[in-house]
């Protein structure tokens, strides 16, 4: 017998998405493009932007409260965060809510530092170096660790597009700034074991990362994984079935 519970405007979504309104073109891989997922998604757009989230405000953690609890509503089984920045209420969104939440890339920095045996640095790419701050790392418990940060402010179509806002994306332009930035991320340490992308619009370029540097690469959409196995863990009951005749 088969009982689905209603109580839901709709149904099938799974992850709820936290979106600040823009227009900048949003590609597949980046989390605000749905084509990214192989699940259904659903998006919430919070009033304000990134800006809202250097130093952060009791008005903008509460629009992100409010906005992540209107998802739980939705049914969804897990909620994102859209922005890097929004590790900054990891654990004010999380503590109001009782689905699981991940508000950044930068809350995997601990498990990264564990994975990599706690020796070298970790390498972060993030949207620009001047608006990830200390207390950005604090929130996601990353504060003491080794890490060596790149900003893309200076990368002319990364600057264009994803800071002013330009409605259209050359493709080829992003991923020639991308890799630039590694590069001088690179250039700063000879330790780094690990890349860590701090803005959600540079996942699409993260196998280029891999295939550049040969480092392990880390994104959002890397933790939308790990969710997506709680959410959805395999089922080994077919497989049980056919070890049991071996």
């Amino acid at each position: 017998m088969l009982i689905f519970k209603g109580g839901y405007p709709t149904y099938g979504q799974s992850l709820g998405i936290l979106v600040f309104k823009g227009s900048c073109p949003r590609i597949p891989g980046d989390a605000g493009n749905a084509l990214t997922f192989d699940f259904p998604v659903i998006y919430e757009i919070v009033g304000g932007n990134f800006s809202d989230l250097i130093e952060g405000s009791e008005n903008i953690k509460q629009r992100l409260i409010n906005s992540a609890q209107k998802l739980q509503k939705k049914g969804v089984s897990a909620i994102i965060g859209d922005c890097g920045l929004m590790s900054l209420y990891q654990r004010n969104i999380a503590e109001n809510l009782t689905v699981p939440f991940i508000s950044s890339s930068l809350i995997l920095l601990p498990l990264i530092w564990k994975i990599q045996g706690e020796k070298g640095k970790i390498g972060i790419i993030t949207g620009h170096s001047e608006y990830l701050k200390p207390h950005h790392l604090e929130a996601c418990g990353a504060q003491d660790l080794p890490v060596v940060i790149q900003g893309m402010e200076d990368k002319e179509e990364f600057r264009k597009v994803v800071l002013e806002g330009k409605e259209y994306i050359n493709v080829e332009l992003m991923k020639e700034d991308v890799i630039k930035a590694v590069d001088d991320l690179m250039k700063k340490s000879t330790e780094i074991r690990s890349i860590l992308l701090e803005c959600s619009n540079l996942c699409s370029f993260s196998i280029d990362i891999r295939r550049h540097t040969h480092l392990p690469v880390y994104d959002l959409i890397a933790a939308v994984e790990l969710l997506k196995y709680s959410i959805y863990p395999p089922d080994y009951e077919n497989k049980f079935k056919k070890f049991s005749l071996i």
